[in-house]
């Protein structure tokens, strides 16, 4: 049998004695109106709390357990631990002892899993086939009833937590956020350094790394503190079956009780920092540690201050700084502090003017703060958000995926099984009371001010980011007399669509114009997708430099529309493509005639005041110039762009803007339909009528176009350099490769599907668990413009690109006979999972458009997908070794990027 086969006679199944009884109680879940799954809630013996959600129309099954416990809890001379645990947790149990083993079950079964770490949660998650759930539910619960952590991989594994930290070095998130706990309470769990590295986990004095894990297991992991939530095509019954046959020998043994946390802040401590970024950012941020309840959860206070904050509002605080030339743009987020605080933090985008005057910004937010205890407790503004919200909550039908199962553990840990699914989206009735006593945080003494910029003063280093910041005093802040008021409904806010019936799918061409009218798949969905794409000739000098600027220009010229269609619950957007524009409105519901009407009005007249040329062409070239500043494995992917000829390179971007003149983009605008293709996608239940208005208002667009030309956005294939090498910022090197086959006929594309889903797991296993390589490692079956391949990429701190690309091709020459040792049994069972796989990620609506347009945007049929499933199921395995074999032979093309430090 070969290696990347595991034999399932090796599950042993829990005897009956093992069994506890569980206390099944009848709750009631309140669930959306377009909800189609069935839920049921229980509590085994041990006390873990388990929601089981049934849903026939999926072919994959979910479990996601969640723990009361992360980084908070890292002993203080061991911060990550809690995150390294997370990594150990599959590294093996009593059971199933083998490293690889769960990883290698779950890719053959068609799944996957990850984990992640928070303050006061760890989670986990696996998905697989829905007839394979059982054996790996099976290996996922013996993770936590008998873990082995074995010590030759602890050590192994703190070099995957080091590769983590050093892949997100240069986050300006994770560097602010290091910084900015130097504000808080050095007795709050906020103040931990969470991720770890190698300087971190390491054997101490009196306790070894490997010693601390298994005491941190034995302190912390107990089922009381635990939720599950299995979900799948299976019954209830059989789900609740699974929860209690599985789950029941957990044991109930915690060592150490969960400690309160203290205040988050420190009277007379400093309330202000000063952080020198890497790259030009202009940013303020004002953070309220608040006091929270039951009360203001149930009444949606968080919920409700974010949407008073971000929603579209004229007479609002956003709209005020932007007149007064400080701001660009504003966000709100609440996030939860420990269990009884949370942290609002409102972030602030400064212009130049805006960079020495926060304090006329933050006198005017606590004035805004000011007029919501006044106005803010109005029931009449509270049911513009509250009909929002329960519309949104009502118009999903949305099947789950991993990441709402893994939502859902998490807030089984916060919130009643009744709650479970309306918390955070249904307001317990309105209460102006306990808004306003949630207000009553928001003011100036505990107010924390952190400025971004790279050209502030600093005095001390983080130790841990090494980042350059100053803590200062606030200085009082003068509150101003300024007439705010609160949003109002947007004008293309509807509670519910029409759900018209649309006819069977249409193209019609017309002059400079081809219409594709598609109904919704599913029946009684609302769901409405339109989309337009607007393709002209790239070839000309300088046209991506010019085309990323218009987009920009449109953004800033629409940012009125695009935020009345965000508070409808509508996505809306302007896009640069690599041919031109494409314009999107989507959603459950919504007044789409009129905000389609108003998104055309800006591409008919594109105008904006000289100030705001000159700012938006400032601010796409300091955008541009950032790029060096992104995560390499996102550089990457616009310097493969570049390297196949289907993008520019940024630093030709950059010359581009920095040497146009405003005649010449002018001239560009003017002309860049003249040579257009349009294409309307229509998808939903949006009728002939509707349709036919969408079409007449394209009418005045249609008129410049002179002579329409063929464009196609698919990538031809060819590779003009093979293997490229560039030096590039930073410690990691990283490769981006490819083996790519000579023909891109349905048989193909299923041997490339098929061989992705059979090589990433040992692929992983053997790069990053055994030799720790690096922290990201993938090959996988991908696609680009409508080409398929197999793809590889890898980032290390710890081997050059060219040794990599030595790795990935020697892994490859050991990975045949793995391949040539392929049964008919297991091969069938691939394919199944494949298919599986491949549905499931076609369930939802959002998914089902999105595959449908790329479909016709390719110049493939509607059935695409179907074909493709029919050429997996009837590959003969013969013909699939060929094929592998003939492709792993083939020379790696792509990528090498190599570290200049």
């Amino acid at each position: 049998m070969p290696k990347w086969l595991v034999s399932l006679a090796l599950l042993l199944p829990l005897t009956a004695c093992q069994l506890s009884p569980s206390v099944e109680q009848k709750t009631t879940i309140v669930k959306g109106q377009q909800d189609p799954a069935n839920y049921q809630y229980l509590e085994l013996h041990n006390g873990l709390k388990v929601l089981l959600l049934s849903d026939a129309a999926l072919s994959k099954a979910y479990a996601s357990l969640t723990i009361n416990a992360g980084y908070y809890q890292d002993p203080e001379q061991m911060p990550g631990l809690a995150h390294l645990y997370e990594h150990m947790l599959s590294k093996g149990s009593k059971r199933y002892p083998d490293a690889a083993e769960y990883k290698q079950f779950l890719a053959e079964q068609g799944g996957r899993s990850n984990a992640s770490t928070s303050a006061q949660a760890t989670n986990y998650y696996f998905e697989a086939a829905g007839d394979a759930f059982a054996p790996a539910l099976d290996r996922f619960a013996w993770q936590f009833i008998a873990p082995i952590l074995p010590a030759e991989l602890v050590y192994k594994e703190r070099h995957a937590v080091n590769a983590e930290f050093s892949m997100k070095f240069q986050d300006a998130f994770r560097r602010k956020r290091e910084a900015m706990r130097t504000l808080f309470n050095p007795a709050h769990g906020y103040r931990k350094f969470s991720t770890g590295n190698l300087d971190t986990l390491r054997d101490t004095e009196n306790l070894s790394l490997h010693q601390a894990l298994l005491d941190f297991g034995q302190d912390y992991y107990c089922s009381s503190r635990m939720t599950l939530v299995l979900a799948g095509p299976q019954s209830l019954d059989e789900l609740s079956r699974q929860a209690k046959e599985k789950f029941t020998p957990i044991e109930d043994n915690c060592r150490k009780t969960l400690e309160a946390q203290p205040a988050p802040l420190i009277t007379g401590a400093p309330r202000q920092i000063d952080i020198k970024t890497l790259r030009k950012r202009q940013r303020l941020s004002l953070a309220f540690p608040l006091l929270a309840s039951q009360a203001s959860r149930d009444g949606l206070a968080a919920e409700y201050t974010e949407w008073l904050l971000e929603s579209y509002n004229p007479d609002g605080l956003e709209a005020y700084l932007r007149e007064q030339g400080l701001i660009q743009r504003l966000s709100a987020s609440v996030s939860r502090l420990d269990d009884e605080h949370e942290l609002l933090t409102i972030e602030f985008v400064l212009t130049n003017k805006g960079t020495d005057q926060q304090h006329t910004i933050s006198g005017a937010t606590l004035a805004y703060v000011k007029m919501l205890g006044e106005q803010g407790g109005n029931e009449a503004t509270f049911q513009v958000f509250a009909k929002l919200s329960q519309a949104r909550f009502n118009n999903a039908p949305q099947h789950v995926g991993a990441n709402e199962v893994r939502r859902l553990s998490k807030r089984l840990q916060l919130y009643p099984a009744t709650q479970v699914l309306t918390q955070g989206q249904i307001a317990r009735g309105f209460n102006p009371e306990v808004l306003t006593e949630y207000w009553r945080g928001i003011r100036p003494d505990s107010m924390l001010v952190i400025r971004e910029g790279r050209k502030l003063t600093s005095q001390l280093i983080e130790p841990i980011y090494q980042t350059a910041y100053a803590r200062l005093h606030v200085s009082q802040t003068s509150i101003p007399d300024v007439q705010f008021a609160t949003p109002k409904a947007s004008p293309y806010f509807a509670e519910a669509s029409s759900n018209q019936p649309a006819p069977n799918s249409l193209q019609q061409v017309l002059p400079g114009l081809t219409l594709w009218q598609l109904p919704s798949v599913k029946p009684k969905d609302s769901y409405t997708a339109i989309t337009l794409y607007l393709d002209r000739p790239s070839s000309e000098p300088h046209f991506s430099a010019l085309n990323g600027l218009l987009e920009k220009r449109l953004e800033l010229q629409l940012e009125a529309v695009l935020e009345m269609a965000a508070a409808a619950d509508i996505q809306a957007g302007v896009v640069a493509t690599s041919s031109g524009l494409r314009l999107q409105i989507k959603g459950q519901s919504g007044n789409w005639l009129a905000l389609f009407d108003d998104l055309l009005a800006a591409l008919e007249t594109p105008s904006l005041s000289e100030s705001a040329y000159q700012q938006t062409l400032t601010r796409r070239i300091n955008s541009i110039e950032g790029f060096k500043r992104e995560r390499l494995s996102t550089q990457s992917i616009r310097l493969l762009e570049h390297q196949l000829g289907l993008a520019s390179q940024p630093e030709e971007d950059v010359n581009s803007l920095r040497g146009m003149q405003e005649n010449d983009y002018q001239a560009f605008v003017a002309n860049y339909l003249t040579k257009a293709q349009m294409s309307l996608v229509v998808y939903g239940p949006v009728s002939s009528t509707e349709v036919e208005a969408l079409t007449g208002r394209l009418q005045s667009l249609r008129a410049q176009i002179e002579q329409p030309s063929a464009i196609s956005p698919n990538w031809d294939g060819q590779w003009h350099t093979p293997r490229q090498r560039l030096m590039v910022d930073g410690t990691d090197s990283a490769v981006r490769l490819v083996l790519q086959p000579k023909q891109q006929q349905f048989s193909d594309i299923a041997m490339l599907e098929l061989f992705g889903s059979m090589i990433k797991a040992p692929f992983f296993h053997q790069l990053r668990t055994l030799e720790q390589l690096g922290y990201t490692v993938r090959a996988n079956a991908a696609k680009r413009r409508g080409v398929h391949y197999l793809g590889y990429y890898v980032q290390s701190p710890v081997a050059s690109a060219a040794q990599l690309t030595q790795r990935i091709t020697q892994f490859n020459e050991d990975f045949l006979p793995s391949v040539v040792a392929l049964n008919n049994e297991e091969f069938t069972q691939l394919k199944m999972n494949l298919i599986d796989a491949l549905r499931q990620q076609r369930l939802n609506s959002s998914a089902i458009e999105a595959d449908l347009r790329e479909q016709l945007r390719y110049g493939r049929p509607l059935d695409w997908q179907v074909k493709l499933e029919e050429a997996i199921l009837h590959l003969p395995l013969e013909q699939f070794k060929t094929q592998a074999t003939t492709l792993l032979n083939a020379q790696l093309k792509g990528l090498l990027l190599e570290a200049k430090a």
